[in-house]
């Protein structure tokens, strides 16, 4: 699947290449704004070392042999000639901290532009970094296109903010629509209603260490203030694109969800007792519909911990 992604992206790259003279290369020709002479310069940015910051286990290691050989299909099928790319690699550091990710992987983007060897980016395993190099990045030049498979989070799908973005996966708010169809009341269905469990009583429960109830209160020591540099999971991404979604859909969602999303947000990486997890599933329980059943308690909790190694 990777290999495949990579090809997609390198021939994606490809179509936006002219060179001086390819009349002996089997190279389809397209309308094109602008040429470009070879070789092609990209950038591949993604952390050297693999962490629990990144759930996808996406690194430089991993996505460089990829790459290769996908380098090597395109000029075997004669498609470009032999050095028609120049391939540079970043490191994000998204293993050594989350929040100072987005300054590395910026000032390595920078420093490319400025070397001119920077036509095209590749990689991202964090969408902080994705969103600020893709806002900064459409302002050099004519604008530098990214081609990624991550980035799935809906705040980065806006094409006037983020114009030369390729998000090769799609997008949460995808998935929030097959939810939507699947579970949600809806007073005006557009598919086979017979099959949506028209729920309205809805509670999200998500692993998200920002907004955890059982947060770890982190202070400065300097000046007392509280640290704000703990991102926002992907669990909060995908449920954020649910909410938000559901609402512009109208009707029963945008009354309900007006003021406040019923949700209840812990840490799964902090120790937790039994006790812990039965008051979070209570309150839980009352956002959704005031009641708890302690019969399915036990269950629950099981199921919750299982989840702690998970990317939700």
């Amino acid at each position: 699947m990777k290999y495949c992604y990579c090809v997609a992206l390198l021939l994606a790259l490809y179509h936006t290449v002219v060179t001086a003279d390819l009349s002996h290369w089997r190279i389809p020709r397209a309308p094109r704004a602008a040429a470009h002479r070879l070789p092609y310069n990209v950038l591949l940015v993604l952390p050297d070392k693999e962490s629990n910051n990144d759930k996808f286990g996406l690194t430089m290691e991993k996505a460089k042999p990829v790459i290769d050989i996908a380098i090597e299909d395109i000029i075997k099928q004669q498609r470009m000639p032999p050095n028609w790319i120049n391939l540079t690699y970043h490191d994000s550091r998204y293993w050594e901290d989350t929040s100072l990710a987005e300054r590395w992987a910026t000032t390595g983007v920078v420093e490319a532009y400025c070397e001119r060897r920077l036509d095209a980016i590749l990689g991202f395993a964090d969408s902080y970094s994705l969103a600020t190099v893709a806002k900064v990045s459409a302002g050099f030049g004519n604008g530098i296109p990214i081609l990624t498979t991550a980035g799935l989070t809906s705040q980065i799908g806006s094409k006037k903010n983020y114009p030369y973005l390729i998000r090769m996966q799609g997008s949460y708010r995808q998935m929030a629509d097959s939810i939507y169809q699947l579970i949600a009341y809806n007073e005006n269905p557009i598919v086979n209603y017979n099959l949506n469990t028209k729920y309205k009583n809805l509670v999200f429960m998500y692993h998200d260490k920002r907004r955890a109830i059982n947060r770890q209160l982190i202070t400065n020591a300097s000046n007392g203030d509280e640290a704000d540099s703990v991102v926002s999971s992907h669990c909060y991404f995908s449920l954020y694109a649910i909410k938000n979604y559901f609402a512009e859909q109208g009707g029963y969602f945008k009354e309900a969800w007006k003021i406040q999303t019923p949700s209840v947000a812990f840490d799964e990486e902090l120790k937790r007792t039994k006790e812990d997890v039965g008051e979070w599933l209570k309150i839980a329980s009352n956002y959704a519909n005031g009641g708890f059943l302690q019969l399915f308690l036990d269950s629950i909790i099981w199921v919750i911990v299982l989840s702690e190694n998970s990317v939700f």
